[in-house]
């Protein structure tokens, strides 16, 4: 289905007075009115695109400044010396970084809240008694200690301890550094 820009093109003839077909390929109509449009067929587009030059006619002054413009996509720009911009810029990394380390403290804390409810611990627990626990379950859950037919049941289990021990371990070691 065409839509209305489509519809209008189909009706259009080429713009080049000695080609009867169809013109649906726009083009510029000049350097100064880029958004005005002469529509070509597909053989007098080729053509047209061929012959364009979009810096005919510039001195050499003007095509330099084309050419700066072009390195910073013609929009303005600043150097990054000035004292407020680096003051904005650093004051708005400080403060992701900022919401950055409470998020990873929030999510952290849910982690090790279920580690500890796993194990069946306090989260003022010592290390020594972590350890012991973990000792305790992991003899009574570990697959080869058990029957075959929970086995399987009961290895998902021993993993979920042991991970859950791990993350425990993990947060004594963080906390240290």
């Amino acid at each position: 289905m065409l839509d209305t820009k489509q519809k209008e093109n189909t009706h259009r003839n080429c713009f080049n007075p000695d080609c009867d077909e169809l013109g649906i390929y726009p083009a510029p109509k000049s350097r100064e009115n880029l958004r005005e449009y002469l529509y070509f067929c597909i053989n007098c587009i080729r053509e047209f695109n061929k012959s364009w030059n979009y810096f005919k006619g510039l001195n050499e002054q003007e095509l330099e400044i084309e050419i700066r413009k072009s390195t910073t996509w013609d929009r303005p720009s600043w150097k990054f010396g000035t004292k407020t911009l680096n003051y904005d810029f650093e004051r708005a990394f400080k403060d992701f970084d900022e919401q950055k380390k409470s998020n990873q403290k929030n999510n952290i804390s849910k982690k090790l809240q279920n580690s500890y409810k796993l194990l069946d611990l306090d989260i003022n627990s010592s290390l020594d008694e972590i350890k012991g626990k973990y000792k305790v379950l992991a003899k009574k859950w570990h697959p080869d200690v058990q029957k075959k037919e929970e086995a399987e049941y009961n290895q998902n289990k021993f993993i979920d301890i042991t991970n859950a021990y791990k993350a425990i371990l993990k947060s004594f070691t963080e906390t240290k550094k």
